[in-house]
């Protein structure tokens, strides 16, 4: 029984923990030093002063756990879009639009949903990829044994492993989502049972079962799972020709490569629930903008399920000024999260379930959150390099802290045998990706809001993980969760 052990991210930046950022305003604080003791002597010490200081305390200080500089630089960025008009984003109706168009802010409007014989084909023609959509089921996962566990942690190792030898794959985007429902089922059961019984629908036993179901109705919550799997049209180039090239080269290509994944999880006890439709892919972002829609979408018959392409996206989108930290749509206050610390310990199969059924501290109810895992396979031979590099970086920090004086710190030896057991892992015959996950938390307003966003933190200290807001990137940040098509960040 093999427990979960994360490898750690790196501290050890460009040069002795430092950032390209806070590199670059080291260098401005020493040619400001540089310049003013050359044009006025010492006393050029003095006057340069509330410059160089500036540049050299921003460049060793952090806010909310990123670099100033690099703050101070998304801080501007945000506030050149606020000038530009381009943190509100209002859907008219009546205004003409392009064909091939959708309802997405910025560059997302070109995302083509294409029908591959019902299942939804994801057209990116900013990156050239395209993407396709499963509905996972893994019937009651903590409720199995720890070998029964760990033998499905291991079947799925198994499909997820190949993707990186394989050319093609750009990400692989794992994707739980927790979102109010109904109890439509449990209502349609009762008629039925009342109706076949020829039971009183006035008699006090049916007034109380009633006045039982409405009141369960707001504990009532969904956990759906989804894998999207990413392929990259330029490396795949010569399977689109053999195809006959253009769209329905595309489309042939992802109708095969969402069987071969079926295959794959099917053989790994994993069962596909379905593959999602446009209307299905198109639902999951109208309820990610708009949580209040969930009823109705959600009650809806099998025949006219799922939304309309033309209504994915948002009516309204803003970042609001002065509030860095959310991001404001139809009926919904969001604030997404970076997942920058995995478990340091041994940590058991199923560990991020805290996170999965988090709860707010005050209610009770259950958070409303889009948790995303996005994998993009690493050739070996690139993964190796990598490694190359960071040892490289490290002996060259351990040489200018031996020339300093100082010691090294636990963390630094953790770096290295992080690195040693990546690499070998590698020469063991393990692929590897790069991972970065995302965790965007929804609530009606912004003081609930504050109350999911404490309980999900209480939540993911429970798993041993941490995660930083995404200041000054929300909208950006909020994309990625909400529109199920394998996107990622740098």
């Amino acid at each position: 029984m093999r427990p979960v052990r994360l490898p750690r991210r790196s501290r050890q930046g460009v040069v002795m923990g430092l950032d390209p950022w806070q590199l670059a305003f080291l260098t401005a604080a020493a040619l400001t030093l540089l310049i003013f003791v050359n044009r006025f002597g010492p006393l050029g010490l003095l006057y340069g002063a509330p410059v160089y200081l500036g540049f050299g305390v921003t460049a060793l200080t952090s806010l909310h756990g990123v670099s100033t500089p690099r703050m101070a630089g998304l801080w501007l960025m945000k506030q050149v879009r606020h000038l530009a008009g381009a943190t509100t984003h209002t859907y008219r109706p009546e205004r003409p639009h392009l064909v091939g168009t959708l309802n997405l802010p910025g560059t997302r409007a070109s995302l083509q949903l294409w029908d591959a014989d019902g299942t939804a084909a994801v057209y990116n023609p900013q990156d050239r990829s395209v993407s396709v959509v499963a509905e996972l089921e893994v019937q009651g996962f903590l409720m199995h044994d720890l070998p029964e566990r760990y033998d499905l942690a291991e079947q799925f190792d198994r499909v997820l492993g190949p993707f990186t030898q394989r050319p093609g794959v750009k990400r692989v985007t794992l994707q739980e989502r927790t979102l109010p429902t109904t109890i439509r089922a449990a209502r349609d059961h009762y008629d039925t049972v009342r109706r076949l019984r020829d039971l009183d629908p006035d008699s006090p036993v049916a007034h109380n079962y009633q006045d039982v179901m409405d009141r369960s109705e707001r504990f009532e919550v969904a956990h759906r799972n989804y894998l999207i799997l990413t392929l990259d049209l330029v490396t795949l180039g010569s399977q689109l020709k053999a195809l006959g090239g253009g769209k329905d080269a595309i489309v042939s290509l992802a109708q095969i490569e969402a069987g071969n994944l079926a295959d794959a999880l099917t053989a790994a006890q994993i069962k596909v629930r379905h593959w999602l439709s446009p209307r299905d892919v198109a639902a999951l972002g109208r309820l990610a903008f708009d949580p209040e829609f969930a009823p109705i979408v959600q009650n809806r018959p099998d025949v006219v399920a799922g939304v309309d392409p033309v209504a994915i996206g948002p009516m309204f989108l803003e970042e609001p000024k002065g509030r860095n930290g959310i991001v404001v749509t139809d009926s919904g206050v969001h604030t997404t999260m970076w997942v920058h610390e995995w478990p340091r310990s041994d940590s058991p199969v199923g560990f991020l379930a805290p996170v999965v059924f988090a709860r707010h501290p005050n209610t009770g109810e259950a958070i409303t959150h889009i948790f995303s895992i996005v994998l993009t396979p690493v050739p070996v031979s690139k993964a190796l390099k990598r490694i190359r590099d960071e040892k490289k970086v490290w002996r060259g920090n351990e040489k200018l802290r031996a020339k300093r004086g100082a010691d090294g710190s636990a963390a630094d030896a953790a770096d290295w045998r992080a690195l040693e057991q990546q690499e070998q892992e590698i020469a063991n015959g393990h692929g590897e990706f790069q991972y970065g996950a995302y965790l965007t938390v929804t609530a009606h307003d912004e003081e609930r809001l504050d109350q999911a966003i404490a309980g999900m933190r209480n939540a993911l200290s429970r798993a041993g993980m941490e995660a930083q807001i995404l200041y000054c990137q929300q909208a950006e940040a909020f994309m990625v969760n909400a529109i199920p098509v394998g996107l990622g960040m740098k």
